[in-house]
């Protein structure tokens, strides 16, 4: 029989095809939809590079479009997709539409049919990406705070042991009986059994090596804040309220504050909108917004206590809304307001002026601050912020 070397062979040019992904550590399920149809459904490896090599195999020629739901894998898929040619979103899970009856039958194969359905009717939008240099710096912020918990147990675990056995350390030693570090040295005693003495020792050390921990993380990560913006790090110290702590976590979990074109998106980010939830005539305000980071906004409601002792302009503002009884409803509006002004700060590379809309007006120059660095790497602006505060005095 004779063969010849021709084959058939479809041109999809032009054609979209739009991929819904459930990804998992040891598999993809993966669905295909284009002009309204499902064109296949599977499971694989995790791997990009196959899927593209299904994709050509199968639909050569065409645009290749994929989604998956943000989650543990991080952004290393994502990276992995557009690098092999696919037009690949990351959404949140939350946002992809479900009805009642997909939320009981849940399984990874109608997850991944629904990314792509909701994909093809243009429903999905992916969150903003990070660059891996960024999402390094904000995983070095999150550890510290992990270790700020690690350390606060630490010290807890201590204060209850001692409460058990009634040991009390003396004012001579810490006034308000707090764990300092000569108390610690203090607590360097013997109790009636080994047993009782090695227990105190543990607890002590344990809290000595978690402060420790802490103190070289914080320096670090200051450090290497600095390396990456060290201009926009002194100009938001600079606002009143906010400290280091506050400062880094801005720049390490937002990046390019220039990212938000509405400054509403990004008081939604920050969990400083309104939760409303209204009907008719009816209308339900529930308080702020459970979907946030939940890293900067208790930063920036601490701060907010702090900066209504500092600044008078965000004084008058806490007084004016809290009208003598909502203060904690006050405070929110204050941190939504100290958040605008370090996006305005950061955004514009100035320092914070307390009159800045009065210098404004009267078409002052701003006096820009620059960084002098020292052997240490900490600039002298961050080392005297205590004393200035942001209130920087006006030119002239």
């Amino acid at each position: 029989m004779l063969r010849t070397n021709l084959q058939k062979q479809n041109d999809f040019t032009g054609q979209d095809f739009y991929i819904g992904l459930d990804v998992h550590k040891q598999s993809w399920y993966v669905t295909i939809r284009s002009l309204g149809i499902e064109v296949g459904h599977f499971s694989q490896v995790p791997d990009a590079a196959a899927l593209h090599q299904y994709l050509q195999r199968n639909f050569p020629g065409g645009d290749y479009h994929s989604a998956y739901e943000a989650g543990f894998c991080g952004t290393g898929a994502h990276e992995q997709l557009c690098k092999a040619g696919l037009d690949n979103i990351i959404v949140h899970a939350a946002d992809v539409p479900s009805t009642d009856k997909q939320k009981k039958n849940k399984t990874d194969l109608r997850d991944s049919r629904a990314i792509a359905d909701h994909l093809e009717r243009g429903n999905l939008h992916g969150i903003y990406v990070l660059s891996q240099e960024q999402q390094e710096l904000r995983s070095l912020f999150r550890l510290r705070e992990c270790k700020v918990k690690d350390t606060t147990r630490a010290n807890n675990r201590l204060k209850s042991f001692l409460m058990y056995y009634s040991i009390l350390i003396p004012e001579s030693v810490s006034k308000r009986g707090d764990l300092t570090g000569r108390a610690l040295t203090w607590l360097d005693m013997e109790l009636r059994s080994a047993a009782g003495t090695i227990a105190l020792q543990q607890y002590v050390g344990e809290l000595k090596y978690q402060r420790k921990q802490l103190f070289e993380l914080t320096k670090t990560l200051r450090e290497q804040v600095m390396a990456y913006d060290m201009q926009t790090y002194i100009n938001l110290i600079t606002v009143p309220g906010m400290g280091s702590i506050t400062a880094m976590g801005l720049i390490a979990e937002i990046g390019d504050f220039r990212r938000f074109e509405d400054p509403d998106d990004y008081a939604s980010l920050l969990g400083l909108c309104p939760w409303e939830d209204s009907s008719g005539d009816c209308i339900k305000t529930k308080g702020m917004q459970p979907r946030c980071n939940s890293h900067l906004r208790p930063l920036l409601i601490e701060a907010s206590w702090h900066s209504i002792r500092k600044s008078r302009n965000l004084f008058a503002y806490y007084s004016k809304h809290s009208g003598g009884k909502n203060g904690k409803k006050a405070i929110v509006k204050v941190a939504r307001k100290l958040a605008m002004i370090a996006r305005g700060v950061a955004m514009s590379g100035q320092p914070y002026q307390e009159d800045y809309q009065k210098n404004k007006d009267n078409q002052q120059p701003v006096k820009k601050v620059k960084a002098e660095r020292f052997s240490s790497g900490i600039t002298k602006q961050h080392i005297n912020k205590q004393s200035s505060y942001g209130l920087l005095p006006m030119p002239g």
